[in-house]
């Protein structure tokens, strides 16, 4: 399902939330909405789900307008909402209702899920007495148990362990390799990386950076060069007036942000009878252009 936003704007009283946000989604693509707190993430994700107006522009699903059909949309959001004193089987059926799901239908997407995180036997347990991980799941259910062909997930692996965190990420791929489409919004900059095609940077509701990720770190140009060799690699290094750092065993790294004095240094060092194992061109990690477009 193709997801297109056109120069969608919200103000609340005096507080411009949202200012011409505009992007498009294709069908089985995953978009990285970024932003420190209060940057308009989540005004957008609810303009999107229908559950805010914008004050101009629209959204389009596959070419026609929004109107919100909640079979077609899934969410998880930031803040969790599971009714505490209910089953998971009471609460996962209550949500079933609400998408229209007939019951056999229900109970055997239920069970799909519950077996494919790994939590079939808290099918009778209260969701109060689950670990704050089993919530999760139990809440990552609910946004995609009706099968929905957008899916938007605000910090899903806020609060998981290591192994729960990659159970999350395994399931994110089959969605995506099933052509769901993913709106992504997370403070963890290399999951982002791990699965957006593009991105749209917030900052006070207007756009700041957007585009395709790939295209935007190598417009970042390189941060550093990492040369592999013997030890005198770094006397040369230093002889060149570079300040080298052995982060590891043989491998030394320069900082550098000129691409084209990056590549003369490296001919003058392969120009040398030194033993030069490797080298490679370090790119701006998401988190590193993050940091340098929102970090004041």
């Amino acid at each position: 399902m193709r997801v297109e936003a056109q120069s969608i704007s919200k103000t609340f009283g005096e507080v411009q939330a949202l200012k011409d946000l505009s992007f498009v989604i294709e069908k089985g693509k995953a978009l990285g909405l970024l932003g420190r707190n209060g940057a308009g993430k989540t005004t957008a994700i609810r303009i999107l789900l229908g559950i805010l107006p914008s004050d101009t522009g629209k959204v389009l699903v596959d070419n026609k307008k929004l109107s919100f059909d909640e079979n077609a949309f899934g969410y998880l959001p930031e803040e969790r909402g599971l009714y505490l004193k209910y089953t998971v089987k009471s609460q996962l059926m209550h949500f079933a209702s609400l998408y229209g799901m007939k019951k056999k239908e229900a109970l055997n997407s239920i069970e799909y899920w519950l077996e494919k995180f790994e939590i079939s036997e808290y099918l009778n347990k209260k969701v109060e007495t689950l670990s704050k991980g089993n919530k999760q799941k139990i809440q990552l259910i609910v946004a995609v148990m009706h099968n929905p062909e957008v899916i938007i997930l605000d910090e899903p692996f806020s609060g998981l362990d290591p192994v729960n965190v990659e159970l999350f990420k395994t399931v994110i791929r089959e969605l995506l390799s099933k052509g769901k489409t993913l709106i992504f919004s997370s403070h963890r900059m290399a999951d982002v990386e791990e699965f957006c095609d593009d991105i749209i940077m917030l900052k006070k509701g207007e756009t700041i950076l957007q585009g395709n990720l790939n295209r935007i770190k190598e417009d970042y140009g390189i941060k550093g060069l990492v040369v592999e060799g013997e030890e005198k690699v770094q006397d040369l290094l230093k002889e060149l007036g570079f300040e080298a750092l052995e982060f590891k065993k043989g491998s030394y790294r320069i900082n550098l942000k000129d691409l084209e004095k990056g590549k003369e240094l490296l001919r003058k060092i392969t120009n040398t009878d030194l033993d030069i194992r490797g080298f490679y061109f370090e790119r701006p990690s998401l988190n590193d252009i993050f940091i340098e477009r929102l970090g004041d």
